[in-house]
């Protein structure tokens, strides 16, 4: 009769933790073409074709710098969590108005929805001084969907500070997978 009791406080203490939300979210994952990508993988983008990533002040007033080439590529760190991490080993600039270059790749999280973020970016703009600007902790960049990456994103700038440098800046490409092939994200 004991066990009997000790069963049944138990089955009601699971339905009592489902019902508010103690159940996990869906696990994060990237799949190509429906396969999953599993952790090592290596993922490969570049601008989309005809395309120009752009660089402006936040109000979209002042243009900082237009690049007409630029890739991207990274190693799929951890799946299966809230989020797919992505170690980025690469994030190269050609073709921009100004010089541009990557001192810190940083990593991306990809959600379960294909919402993607960024941290510990950091690229340099010179435009007569050089300007940092980068991710923080978790900054939104854009959204994953079927081999696409749509970056609009704020970028803060980061230490040392200019005076001639805008605080922020915004950030707009879009990028296409290139490897994988057809990469979303989901459960």
């Amino acid at each position: 009769m004991k066990k009997v009791r000790i069963l049944g406080l138990a089955a009601m203490a699971t339905k009592a933790l489902m019902a508010f939300g103690g159940s996990s979210a869906s696990a994060a994952n990237l799949y190509s073409t429906g396969v999953k990508i599993a952790t090592g993988s290596q993922l490969h983008a570049s601008l989309e074709s005809g395309t120009t990533s752009i660089a402006s002040t936040t109000d979209g007033k002042t243009l900082v710098t237009t690049c007409s080439e630029s890739t991207m590529a990274g190693s799929v760190r951890s799946t299966g969590g809230a989020n797919v991490i992505v170690s980025i080993s690469s994030l190269t600039w050609g073709g921009c108005t100004v010089t541009t270059h990557t001192l810190k790749t940083g990593t991306l999280s990809i959600s379960s929805s294909g919402t993607v973020s960024s941290a510990g970016t950091t690229i340099t703009k010179h435009i007569g001084i050089s300007c940092r600007y980068g991710t923080g902790t978790g900054t939104h960049l854009g959204t994953l969907k079927t081999g696409k990456l749509a970056i609009n994103a704020i970028l803060n700038e980061k230490e040392p500070k200019q005076f001639l440098c805008p605080d922020t800046i915004k950030w707009v490409a879009s990028y296409t997978v290139t490897s994988p092939h057809d990469l979303t994200a989901g459960a």
